[in-house]
């Protein structure tokens, strides 16, 4: 097999207009396209795993690197068990508590921001939006896949 990952265009339906028959044409290249590149991204993962093996094969067989992360998970497990006991004193949870008070709360402020920026690109067309500092912003969505279905586990 090929180590190299092989690169898909993208390809968009030149024919695709507003009609109906149009928008479904465009609509399955679409699905086509999202297809090959979850199929790619698997190809790609599954040509990096060998790699990786062979890395974490390479560096747990060097001693100074073995000696070295031994001595890194021994510091990691103090350090987590006194970020514990610290964070179980009432001064450390009572913090902890704003904090996800706080987070809880950017969580809201954030969702309702979201909605309220599409509102505003859907009802001005536009995708940039100025603040009260006077910087302009862009409006940018993002979106990925995430599996809904065990089917290869």
């Amino acid at each position: 097999m090929d180590d190299t990952p092989q690169t898909i265009p993208l390809e968009v339906a030149e024919n695709a207009t507003t009609a109906p028959n149009g928008e479904v044409v465009n609509l399955l290249t679409i699905e086509e396209q999202v297809k090959a590149r979850i199929e790619q991204m698997d190809k790609i993962k599954e040509a990096m795993q060998p790699h990786k093996e062979m890395l974490d094969s390479y560096l747990s067989n060097d001693p100074t690197y073995v000696e070295h992360s031994n001595l890194a998970k021994k510091a990691a497990q103090v350090k987590s068990a006194t970020k514990k006991q610290l964070l179980s004193a009432p001064t450390g949870a009572n913090l902890v508590d704003k904090i996800n008070l706080l987070k809880d709360e950017m969580k809201d402020v954030q969702e309702a921001l979201s909605y309220y920026l599409r509102e505003y690109q859907r009802l001005t067309g536009s995708n940039e939006f100025e603040g009260t500092d006077g910087e302009l912003r862009q409006i940018i969505y993002s979106a990925k896949l995430v599996r809904k279905t065990q089917l290869n586990r």
